[in-house]
């Protein structure tokens, strides 16, 4: 019986302790995908180096820069 409480408690430890790691590598990689910029546009949410730059503001596509230009 005595075995059976340690093997359980090893087990939960095990799993306690993996998904502390599991937290710091996912926000280490959350941290190297970029920069998120909004397009002027629409307000779409997009990876800075995704996006279209035009005098110093951003846009998800070609046409809704073609878009804010004819406004």
């Amino acid at each position: 019986m005595r075995i059976l409480v340690l093997i359980v408690i090893g087990l939960l430890l095990y799993i306690i302790i993996g998904n502390l790691f599991k937290k710091k590598t996912a926000s280490k990689s959350q941290d190297e995908l970029g920069k998120m910029v909004r397009c002027l546009h629409c307000d779409l949410h997009i990876l800075e180096q995704e996006a279209i730059q035009s005098n110093g503001h951003y846009y998800c596509s070609q046409e809704h820069l073609e878009a804010s230009e004819k406004k």
